[in-house]
């Protein structure tokens, strides 16, 4: 079975039991871990005005692309998923703002890499 993680919160708690029922019915035996999110969990203040002020604002000037569109795109290049409705795959992409410390720290190395390759550089 695959692993995922769920951040449970009062809007998707009832999404989250569906899930779970959905599971059972389909004669799965989920695992399920509780841990309570620690505030070391989300990115500074300081990263996210890197993401937004140096990194997307400089793949910005590099593509022609608004910041938001450079958001935009590398969430659906990097964070990426597929979610199941009904049977159906459907295409989802993650929040930025549900990464912790360490995947934000990925996703920044993976968009450096994705447009070095372009020929983007930082100190362009």
């Amino acid at each position: 079975m695959k692993q995922r993680d769920w951040m449970v919160n009062q809007q998707n708690l009832g999404n989250l039991m569906i899930y779970l029922e959905d599971l059972l019915k389909e004669g799965k035996q989920p695992l399920v871990t509780i841990k309570e999110k620690a505030s070391g969990d989300k990115r500074s203040i300081e990263a996210n005005k890197f993401l937004w002020g140096r990194l997307y604002k400089s793949i910005s000037n590099f593509t022609g692309y608004l910041p938001m569109e450079v958001h935009l795109l590398c969430g659906h290049l990097f964070l990426s998923e597929q979610k199941m409705i009904n049977g159906v795959q459907i295409p989802y992409v993650r929040s930025t703002t549900d990464l912790t410390v360490e995947q934000f720290s990925l996703y920044i190395q993976q968009i450096e890499s994705y447009f070095a390759q372009l020929g983007w550089s930082m100190n362009d």
